[in-house]
């Protein structure tokens, strides 16, 4: 049975609207700004610092003078420094708040690398959102109208994602195998939400495995 679900997104996609309204028709918590208030309480952080650098790995020369602050490069495994918690700290917090999300369960992750974190977790249904090209761009001059080229915007906005997912759980955000589903969203956003939730129900009648051995 699936008691938490993990949206995965293209930038442009409407991923998080999706991830809205499957909360909303589930009556389940959404992982979103809550992720960030957890993190920010557990790294004592300020909330808008976190929203900043949410989703974003810590670069190689930020971990060197990060090692030598503490002693050496080789000492460095992304800790708390004088000047606050660096983006490795932040990744750290906010897996272990998205695993916590997990043993509770009802609720809806969006992004985050969610996939990855609970990539073990049998009930979790893990779940990316793409779209078009014409269709991302569409979406994105409504959220951006003064970007000059939005392309170049979705591109690197993506790339920072690919690159966090990447850099601290190994994983490809786009490799299909990660999801149990894959939706194009311009089947619109109420279409995509009642799939999730349609799936998520229809788990919820079949037997547990002990269950399922039992009857064998």
């Amino acid at each position: 049975m699936f008691n938490v679900v993990t949206i995965s997104r293209e930038y442009g996609s409407g991923g998080s609207l999706v991830g809205s309204r499957v909360a909303e028709l589930l009556g389940w918590q959404l992982g979103d700004r809550q992720i960030i208030e957890r993190v920010s309480a557990l790294g004592k952080l300020d909330p808008d610092w976190v929203q900043r650098a949410d989703e974003q790995a810590c670069a190689w020369w930020e971990r060197l003078l990060g090692g030598f602050r503490h002693g050496g490069p080789e000492a460095y495994v992304g800790g708390i420094a004088e000047t606050g918690v660096d983006r490795d700290s932040l990744q750290k917090f906010t897996a272990r708040v998205i695993e916590e999300i997990g043993k509770k369960g009802q609720c809806v992750v969006v992004g985050r690398a969610a996939q990855c974190v609970l990539q073990k977790n049998p009930h979790a249904l893990r779940v990316l959102i793409y779209a078009p090209l014409n269709e991302k761009l569409e979406r994105m001059k409504k959220r951006h109208p003064h970007e000059r080229d939005l392309p170049d915007l979705m591109h690197r906005l993506d790339a920072v994602r690919r690159h966090y997912t990447q850099d601290y759980y190994g994983c490809d955000p786009y490799d299909r195998s990660l999801y149990h589903l894959c939706i194009n969203s311009t089947i619109g956003i109420d279409a995509c939400a009642e799939i999730i939730v349609n799936t998520v129900r229809l788990s919820e009648q079949q037997p547990s495995p002990q269950k399922a051995e039992a009857a064998v």
